[in-house]
């Protein structure tokens, strides 16, 4: 069992290097990959709680609470309570904090297009099946946690 989790180790390494995760998001940007995820995700959910974000993430809460702290005071993400329960609070994407996941957005994607580039198609595909398998694999074990859809 040593050897495989070398294995995976190994791969985990070459991955995080080869994809550059660190930096895909953030290269020259004031925002951390972590708080560029938690925009993403506050954009995409409905109703986004910052306790889902750390939930989703395995974030610590405070953690979670200083990077919402952070993206409120810079005016990309706003509070709202709830009609029903004043208690509740929902987090909402402003049209700046859209404005800035859009270009870290974009500089992912040209990353990627820089990655796959001079990959052949047919290579790329397999590499996509490949990811979608590795994803539906490790989702068994954190409660379809990585489920997009």
């Amino acid at each position: 069992m040593n050897e495989k989790i070398e294995k995976i180790k190994k791969f985990n390494r070459f991955y995080l290097n080869v994809v550059g995760l660190y930096a895909q998001y953030t290269q020259g940007s004031p925002y951390s990959m972590s708080e560029a995820m938690i925009l993403y995700e506050i954009d995409k959910r409905n109703r986004c709680t910052a306790s889902q974000l750390s939930e989703y993430f395995v974030f610590d809460k405070g953690y979670v609470s200083r990077m919402i702290h952070k993206l409120r005071k810079q005016s990309l993400i706003e509070r709202v309570s709830d009609n029903q329960d004043k208690r509740k609070k929902y987090l909402h994407i402003t049209e700046k904090g859209q404005k800035v996941l859009k270009e870290l957005s974009d500089n992912a994607s040209n990353d990627v297009r820089r990655m796959i580039e001079k990959i052949d198609l047919e290579q790329v595909n397999l590499l996509i099946q490949s990811m979608e398998k590795i994803e539906k694999i490790l989702s068994v074990n954190k409660g379809g946690r990585f489920d997009e859809d």
